[in-house]
Order: C-alpha cells, then sequence, then structure tokens
C-alpha cells in the first residue's frame, strides 16, 4: 500500500517477496525485516551499487515475547538478531510506525522515520449498519498474536448468551482455525473463525463485517511498542473498539467517545454488553472514531514515504 501511495504521487514503484532481477538500477529499496544471509548480502551489495537502503520494522524484534515460541525462537537466534543489528546499522534510513519502537531503534540508527500505518481513503465511506439483527462481535489476529485472546474469551463466550434486544450475538474470528480458537477456551454454536486471509482486500472485507470489535493485548515491551493498528482498522470502518488499556491504544482512544479501554478483566464484559444493547451508541463511537481516522489515510501519508527515500540533500532542497 506504502507503494502504490507513491505511484499517486508519480513514483515507479514495485512490491512482492523477491527484488526484480534489475535492482541494481533502483534509486531506493525498502526491505523489510532483513535479517537472513541471503538477503543480508543483497542489503550490503545495494551499498555497494549506489541503491538507497530503507530498513523497515512493524515489530519490535529485539524484545519478542516468549509467548510467541516460532517468532521468538527464530528472533533470539544469534545470527537472524545480528543480522538485522548488522542490517539496521548499513541502512542510510530506518522506518517504523510507532514512535516507542523508533525510541528502541534509535539505539543502533542515527536516523529513524516514524511513517504511520494507513488505509486507502475510499474505506471511509463504506456505510455501516447499526442495527443488525444478528450483531457480531469480532476479534482479528494471527497464530503470533492468539496469545492475547484469553485476555477477553470470558467475556466473549457470555456475550453470545446475553439476551441482546432486538436479535442474537455471535463472536467472529479472522485469523486464526477453529482448533486454534476453541485452544484459547472459546467454545458455544455462535462461534466462527476464518482462518488466515492472505489478501488484504479480503481481509479487510472480511472484519468489515464486525459490529463491535475487541482488541485483547498484554501489557508486555513488545505490545508496548506496536502500532494501534486495529483501531486504525475499526475506526476508518466505523467499528467501535474495545482494546487493552496499554500505551498504542491509550494513545489514540478517548475513553467513552472514539472507544472503550479496559483495564480489568470484567470490564471486557461491561463495554460489550453496553454497546450490545444501545445501537445508538454503537453508532456514535463508530461515527467518532471514523472522523479520527481521515487523517491516517494513506493520501495523508504518502509524503512521509517520499521524504523517507530521498537523500538528506534532496529532502532539503524540497
Amino acid at each position: 500500500m506504502p507503494a502504490m501511495s507513491l505511484q499517486w504521487l508519480g513514483h515507479q514503484t514495485s512490491a512482492g517477496q523477491r527484488l526484480p532481477d534489475d535492482w541494481q538500477q533502483l534509486d531506493a529499496v525498502v526491505g523489510c525485516r532483513v535479517a537472513k544471509p541471503g538477503p543480508s548480502h543483497t542489503w550490503r551489495q545495494m551499498g555497494e551499487h549506489g541503491v538507497r537502503r530503507v530498513l523497515d520494522l512493524d515489530d519490535d524484534y529485539l524484545h519478542l515475547d516468549p509467548t510467541n515460541r516460532t517468532a521468538y525462537a527464530l528472533w533470539s537466534s544469534r545470527e537472524m538478531r545480528q543480522g538485522l543489528l548488522d542490517n539496521l546499522a548499513a541502512a542510510d534510513t530506518v522506518t517504523c510506525c510507532s514512535e516507542p519502537l523508533a525510541a528502541v531503534l534509535r539505539d543502533y540508527h542515527p536516523d529513524v522515520r516514524v511513517v504511520p500505518n494507513g488505509l486507502p481513503a475510499q474505506y471511509l465511506g463504506e456505510p455501516r449498519d447499526y442495527q443488525p439483527d444478528v450483531l457480531k462481535v469480532g476479534w482479528a489476529g494471527t497464530a503470533s498474536t492468539v496469545a492475547e485472546l484469553p485476555e477477553a474469551v470470558r467475556a466473549l463466550n457470555r456475550i453470545v448468551h446475553y439476551p441482546r434486544p432486538g436479535g442474537s450475538t455471535v463472536v467472529r474470528l479472522v485469523g486464526i482455525s477453529p482448533q486454534q480458537a476453541i485452544a484459547t477456551g472459546l467454545r458455544g454454536a455462535g462461534l466462527g473463525a476464518l482462518g488466515w486471509v492472505r489478501d488484504f482486500g479480503r481481509y479487510l472485507a472480511a472484519v468489515s463485517g464486525f459490529d463491535i470489535w475487541c482488541a485483547p493485548y498484554r501489557d508486555t515491551a513488545f505490545n508496548q511498542a506496536k502500532y494501534p493498528t486495529k483501531f486504525l482498522e475499526a475506526s476508518t470502518l466505523g467499528i467501535p473498539l474495545i482494546a487493552s488499556d496499554i500505551e498504542p491504544y491509550r494513545a489514540v482512544i478517548r475513553h467513552g467517545e472514539t472507544g472503550f479501554l479496559v483495564r480489568r478483566e470484567h470490564q471486557w464484559g461491561h463495554y460489550l454488553k453496553q454497546l450490545a444493547d444501545d445501537p445508538e451508541l454503537r453508532k456514535r463511537i463508530g461515527m467518532a472514531a471514523r472522523a479520527e481516522a481521515s487523517g491516517s489515510i494513506l493520501q495523508a501519508i504518502n509524503q512521509q514515504w517520499q521524504q523517507a527515500l530521498q537523500p538528506a540533500r534532496e529532502r532539503t532542497a524540497a
């Protein structure tokens, strides 16, 4: 999506899992999480060919939580950690999506830019039905974030049986399998899990069906450096969000106005019932959050990517 937004400014861009064969002719390359030996070798070659290198990190891979066993084992290995640190040091510029993560990365590079995440503006205009017959309470994540879900499991199990005026309530999960959902303690006929959705357009189509969005997180060093992505997605789509009261979400949610912040476990159920009972509250929260999201569209941040891709002397001249 950043590549697409740079095209709107007149740049020629490409994005993918592999470099084009003619990468020596490129002006700049944004590398995401470059750490393995093969890509690290190419990263050094780019510097020798005068290609501007921007290393982008979306999470704090230097402080992974041990509960994410696969990622923790991978990024804690000496080879991967040292490869990441070497490539950070060799980059011309480092980009990330949050200021807390930038504070970590500035110990390893003098030029770290915060470029926030964004979504295309057209999603702000998607219509919403705030009075559905079947209310869908949603959660979205991956196998690596499923460890956060137990924070809200008891409330999610109970809300399905809550006697909501005007219809029934179900729980819908996007990003994990039914087996993974059940392993967290979720249960009941009102539970549905879609599994991993690779295409981002399909992902947004799936989560746009949520009527209430839950974003539980433990207060860990890794989570404190995250970008509040679930607020970006929920607010852009006009969906009221209930999130754990940790730093990324505390910084963007005005409690009771643009969402709800949970400090204690019982509050998940309290705020879920409030929103389930009151369609006008769901609409007021969702629309207020949507107004906040208007500043997080791709059209508002592509200038920041353009600046990150330019050498310092060109940025000064601009």
